[in-house]
């Protein structure tokens, strides 16, 4: 036994150096998915709720609301902060965040802030060295223009109503009557009401995902010309290059060590199927009680600058003057590999215009299948599966250099 132990031991320090990260990462990850403490199985919701919610739209019907000043002044307030704070993808992610340090009943808002990382992240890649020398700079701007018109209208339409719930819950008072002032679509009036007496978190979240995605879908994802532009081509060719989009939520062990948990995204135009990716990415977040906590620790550690560096500064640098090792094929490079600005030197910000104020929601007996039953993923590590296909990209964006 101890001389096949010494044996075995002998053959792995043979190994490459990148061979041993990848046993060690491949123990870290599994102890880490096997160990960690669960919160809930599977998301569900009770049908004879949903059935009262459900009734509740039915009947609904818009009537002028008399304002008082107070409630002027509210309104006014809630405008002008979401427009201030609207100001690009950094200052609408830290917005979401400390919001929810305030109010953590309010799940959505973390996950929020998290995906909103994503989306930074998505912006500066492509300002990064690797894209660039696939996509030209027009297709840049349109896909950027793409993913910053779905990130501030989300927070358009969302951050008011978390206001709004932070002023109910200052005045002891339901205020969600309000909502129309801010065109809500009146599909979150009931889960509103419902959350602000019972704090039911998981159907709040569950809520807000379909509210928002559904805000995007003939605004962005279906607009023409971001479906002819970017979906249709951009994404596409992206896709190809990619193979799969990651998003991804890093979380901080032992003390200073980042991983990185999520899950691979390759359908993007189907609203259903956003609705689901956004449940499954709460059941990530929310349905592991540790992985949360050390999501929790990443977040409130390091600040949002639209970096991946911000995640893994050992492969990743937001320094254009640093020189790149872009041949270790290493998940732990003695030099970073990848060129990684922050959104502020990447982009300028963009002002936009809400003028649409069309309701998505129309009642037609089709409802519960967005409150469809959905599992807590088990296997969620997902460090390993990023750095190898990380260094594949690298590969083929030097061998494109190469060639050129």
């Amino acid at each position: 036994m101890i001389n096949q132990m010494a044996n075995m031991f002998k053959k792995a320090s043979q190994l490459p150096k990148y061979g041993l990260d990848f046993l060690v990462d491949s123990y870290e990850s599994n102890n880490y998915e096997k160990t960690s403490s669960v919160r809930w199985e599977k998301l569900s919701f009770n049908d004879k709720q949903l059935e009262v919610f459900e009734h509740e739209l039915r009947i609904y019907k818009p009537s002028p609301t008399v304002l008082t000043q107070s409630d002027r002044n509210l309104v006014e307030h809630i405008k002008k902060t979401t427009t201030k704070l609207n100001r690009n993808n950094v200052t609408r992610t830290r917005a979401y965040f400390e919001f929810y340090k305030k109010h953590p009943e309010v799940h959505w808002a973390f996950l929020a802030h998290l995906v909103s990382r994503n989306g930074g992240w998505n912006m500066t890649d492509l300002k990064g060295n690797i894209l660039p020398k696939i996509l030209p700079t027009t297709s840049s701007n349109e896909f950027f223009s793409f993913l910053e018109r779905a990130n501030a209208l989300i927070f358009h339409d969302a951050y008011p109503q978390l206001l709004l719930y932070e002023a109910s819950k200052q005045r002891s008072k339901n205020l969600f009557h309000l909502l129309p002032k801010f065109h809500v679509s009146k599909f979150m009036r009931p889960f509103w009401d419902h959350f602000f007496k019972e704090k039911d978190s998981k159907l709040l979240t569950v809520a807000l995902i379909i509210n928002e995605q559904n805000y995007i879908e003939k605004r962005v994802v279906q607009h023409p010309s971001y479906k002819e532009k970017v979906l249709d081509n951009i994404l596409f060719k992206l896709q190809e290059w990619l193979q799969f989009t990651y998003v991804l939520f890093p979380y901080t062990i032992k003390g200073n060590k980042n991983r990185l948990a999520g899950i691979t995204v390759t359908s993007f135009e189907d609203v259903h199927q956003r609705i689901q990716i956004g449940k499954k990415l709460y059941c990530v977040l929310f349905g592991i009680e540790d992985l949360y906590a050390d999501s929790f620790t990443f977040a409130k550690a390091v600040p949002h600058t639209g970096s991946r560096s911000d995640y893994w500064p050992m492969m990743f640098t937001k320094n254009n003057r640093e020189k790149l090792d872009s041949f270790s094929f290493s998940c732990k490079p003695t030099k970073p590999a990848v060129f990684s600005p922050t959104l502020t030197n990447a982009w300028s910000d963009v002002s936009h215009s809400f003028t649409d104020h069309h309701d998505w929601f129309h009642y037609e007996g089709d409802f519960h299948h967005y409150f469809e039953e959905i599992a807590t993923p088990t296997s969620f590590d997902l460090s390993r599966r990023y750095c190898q296909d990380l260094n594949k990209m690298i590969a083929a964006s030097s061998a494109i250099e190469i060639v050129k």
